[in-house]
């Protein structure tokens, strides 16, 4: 049943693009007990009228490290607006095509975890330095107390290295079970040198950074992923 709530909210909301640029979304966590049937589930319910009515991108993400975590993947689905969710959710509950692609995928996989974020609006760097379609990922989730200072601080250290091949956004964290995290900065490159070359130490402003946010903010965990496959309308 567990399983079927978590797929039930994936999909009804099949208007997805990224962590760092979407306006709401959710993250799902799982464990894929067979990756290769996630991909071709997800291909087929895209080749459907169903799937192809949809009006965003869905994204797989594989776990490079994530501490204890036991998931192996991550599904990354988000929403321009809460009255876009409710339409695919409703055209898709309605669906056989939606159903056949449900019972597929519990077979492969189980949920771990979900959270729920709204982006802040607030970003960094280049987007369009960003072309690869398998990127590198680093999301860090923060326990935050004073957000408005927060952001500001966060935003005056990415203009001040606005050269870096990197682009990051802060969003707030609006649902998350019984842990702690308020916030998350999605960090993501077209691989692991351009997003991990330059030290925290090495970045133009840092130690202001720190200063100005040491006792306002806990850093709870972070993540690295590579991003599997993404699907759309259009592909």
């Amino acid at each position: 049943m567990l399983k079927l709530r978590l797929y039930i909210a994936i999909f009804m909301s099949l208007s997805f693009s990224t962590l760092a640029l979407s306006q709401v979304g959710i993250k799902y966590d799982i464990n894929a007990s067979d990756p290769l049937a996630v991909v071709a589930a997800m291909d087929k319910f895209y080749s459907s009228p169903t799937g192809q009515a949809a009006s965003g991108s869905v994204t797989l993400y594989q776990y490079m490290a994530n501490g204890d975590n036991p998931a192996t993947h991550a599904f990354l689905v988000s929403f321009p607006n809460l009255e876009e969710m409710q339409q695919t959710f409703t055209r898709n509950a309605l669906s056989q095509d939606w159903a056949s692609f449900l019972a597929e995928l519990n077979m492969a996989s189980d949920q771990i975890d979900s959270v729920m974020y709204r982006a802040t609006g607030i970003s960094g760097g280049d987007p369009s330095k960003v072309t690869s379609p398998n990127t590198a990922n680093y999301w860090i989730y923060l326990n935050v107390s004073d957000s408005a200072t927060y952001a500001s601080a966060w935003q005056t250290l990415t203009n001040k290295n606005d050269d870096l091949d990197v682009a990051s956004g802060l969003s707030e964290i609006l649902a998350d079970g019984s842990s702690n995290v308020t916030h998350v900065i999605a960090q993501r490159a077209n691989d692991l040198p351009s997003l991990l070359g330059r030290t925290n130490s090495q970045l133009v402003g840092w130690d202001d950074f720190v200063e100005a946010v040491s006792s306002i903010r806990t850093v709870v965990s972070r993540d690295m992923l590579g991003q599997v496959k993404t699907w759309s309308a259009s592909n």
